[in-house]
């Protein structure tokens, strides 16, 4: 028998593998004049090539599930995970702070029960929040009404499981039956048996640093498990208290519906409230912040970040790195995480790190969650540093564009075109901006935007940067502004490059007025009012500006009223690429009309006498519903 050919083992594509064989059978002496394509033997070629493909395919897929780095499976990440002590984030009840208020017709109601009932409606969606502990009233007015003020409610139902334990039972596991549990909201008790409650009023906690443990610890473990749900286990009589025979675990958690219940409460008013109560006691309730917080399990890109990071942390905080992993780990509103050194601060403060969270389905942490925050990293990070949660800088983005297409290369028409790029905005803003440490690239943007419709020749586009702060009515302040990039001036006596919207005045006469504030060119601020069309002085100097450095400083700035408690302060930039320093975020408000505004007009390219016909888009009309078509 005479082997003229190798069979190449370096393939893995079906074809290919068939081909390989079929070189190879024809190549031995017993096959030499044989048709491989016309007899029966084909199909055991593709037979051969089939289980060979099926199987190459199958050790493929095997060995990347063996790594973090390349698995794909969620339970092989996860469980990669575990080896590295890291156990990923479930999902997170969205919480709302309220004021409650009932009527003292019964004057023994001094206290709100724990994990009372509230409801609140949300797009038609009917969502259940609750109290995770008592809270008591105070009497309000004579007697005849009690409020209980910063009731924190949590979004989700209470649910509870039980277990008895049995040594005996060699596959034994305490499985919280629900894969959309809140695990920071458990409550874990064991007492003695059925007959003996001993035990049942210490709540069980989380272990976080086993070099703490004794044997007498009362701790459990937590893990994800195959199914999405959650395994808890306890101690082995070293690293914790060990269980015995009969004992009962009992479970209290809660069963949230994540990110969707977030933002309910940001429009109520005195006539429309959006949290209720069955209890015919309660006559009020007021939202004193929305609901935010709520978001869904940790993704497999995230889990494959953080695990690798927690790991070499250690359990401490010394690094940027580790901030950053710790926030993302055990903080489950951080939907991003900015980190910076003192020395780094701008004006250095050496001695301190500085943390800032953008919060999911939020702006910005409320006090009391920076309080939280920052109690929970004095227990991580060296005694020495001392940690400071700060606000992220959001800097808004309003963009101006002309597009031009030609109306011959498509069947869309001016407002097709204008939704289109409208679109291609607000994409943009979503998967290059809102979070730290991204940058507007002026010639990516304006590339998108020609590639929103084939029939697009162009644009022209301008990018105006807009602060906004909250001033205090009635007092004189002095507010900093800071836009991070350097504002346009070619010169000094330039024109005025800030505006602001427009707020009520009280003139030096005592009569108010409707104000605004602009710069003189020479870098000083003033206040103006605008009456028949020409602007008038009403003071000089109300402040400074950086150009530079991109500041602003007003000085005993005192309004007597702003429309919507926002002052809008709008600069021109220096460079079209706007950058995000520290913990700047950019990004372009889609809930704002005058964030962007698309004005197309159709062009047939030599033709002189083309259309001129054009139309306006804002960046509340991406629905075709808008004005102006």
């Amino acid at each position: 028998m005479a082997y003229n050919r190798k069979i190449k083992v370096n393939e893995l594509d079906f074809l290919t593998i068939r081909e390989n064989l079929k070189n190879y059978l024809s190549g031995l002496d017993e096959f030499t004049d044989f048709n491989f394509e016309g007899s029966g033997i084909s199909i055991m070629l593709d037979l051969l090539a089939y289980v060979t493909h099926y199987q190459g395919f199958y050790n493929n897929m095997i060995a990347n599930e063996m790594f973090l780095d390349s698995a794909i499976k969620r339970t092989s990440v996860v469980s990669h995970a575990k080896l590295m002590g890291y156990t990923p984030s479930s999902a997170s009840s969205s919480t709302m702070t309220v004021d409650i208020t009932i009527s003292d017709a019964d004057e023994s109601t001094t206290v709100l029960t724990k994990h009372s009932n509230f409801t609140a409606v949300k797009d038609g969606t009917r969502y259940n929040f609750t109290n995770e502990d008592a809270e008591t009233f105070e009497v309000l007015v004579a007697d005849s009404t009690k409020i209980v003020r910063g009731v924190v409610l949590r979004e989700g139902s209470w649910r509870s499981a039980s277990f008895i334990v049995d040594s005996n039972a060699d596959s034994q596991r305490f499985i919280i039956p629900e894969a959309n549990v809140d695990t920071s909201t458990l409550e874990i008790r064991v007492q003695k048996s059925t007959t003996d409650s001993d035990g049942y009023a210490d709540v069980w906690t989380k272990v976080s640093d086993i070099t703490q443990l004794t044997s007498t610890s009362k701790v459990y473990y937590l893990q994800e498990i195959e199914n999405g749900t959650y395994e808890i286990y306890f101690g082995d009589g070293i690293l914790g208290t060990k269980l015995d025979d009969d004992n009962i675990i009992t479970i209290d958690y809660l069963v949230t519906n994540g990110r969707a219940a977030n933002n309910i409460g940001f429009q109520d008013s005195t006539s429309s409230k959006s949290v209720t109560s069955s209890n015919s006691s309660i006559i009020d309730i007021t939202v004193v912040s929305p609901s935010s917080g709520g978001g869904g399990k940790e993704s497999l890109t995230s889990i494959k970040y953080n695990a690798p990071k927690t790991f070499q942390s250690q359990n401490r905080s010394v690094t940027i790195n580790d901030y950053k992993t710790f926030i993302s780990q055990n903080y489950g509103t951080a939907n991003d995480v900015f980190v910076w050194g003192g020395e780094n601060n701008d004006p250095p403060e050496y001695g301190k790190v500085f943390i800032s969270v953008k919060p999911t389905g939020g702006s910005v942490l409320s006090q009391e969650e920076k309080l939280s925050l920052q109690n929970l990293l004095k227990t991580q990070n060296i005694v020495s540093i001392v940690p400071e949660v700060v606000d992220p800088n959001y800097i808004y983005l309003k963009i101006k564009t002309d597009v031009s297409y030609n109306p011959d290369e498509t069947t869309k028409t001016l407002k097709d075109i204008g939704i289109l790029v409208n679109s291609q905005i607000m994409a943009y803003s979503v998967v290059e901006l809102e979070k730290f440490d991204r940058n507007f690239r002026h010639s990516k943007f304006v590339k998108n935007l020609d590639d929103s419709d084939t029939s697009v020749l162009g644009n022209d586009t301008s990018i105006i940067m807009q602060k906004r702060i909250e001033p205090v009515v009635g007092e004189a302040r002095t507010y900093t502004i800071k836009f991070e990039n350097s504002l346009y001036h070619p010169h000094d006596g330039h024109m005025s490059i800030i505006n602001t919207s427009a707020f009520s005045y009280i003139k030096s006469d005592g009569t108010f007025t409707t104000a605004l504030i602009d710069d003189d060119g020479y870098g000083t601020l003033r206040i103006y009012e605008v009456i028949g069309g020409v602007k008038n002085i009403i003071n000089s100097n109300i402040g400074t500006v950086n150009y530079t450095k991109g500041i602003l400083s007003l000085k005993d700035f005192m309004p007597s009223g702003v429309q919507g408690t926002i002052l809008k302060i709008d600069a021109v930039p220096t460079n079209k690429d706007i950058l995000s320093e520290r913990n700047g975020i950019l990004q372009i408000d889609s809930s704002d009309s005058e964030s962007v505004t698309v004005n197309v007009v159709a062009y047939k390219p030599y033709n002189m006498t083309s259309s001129s016909i054009s139309s306006t888009v804002s960046s509340s009309d991406t629905s075709g519903s808008g004005g102006g078509y």
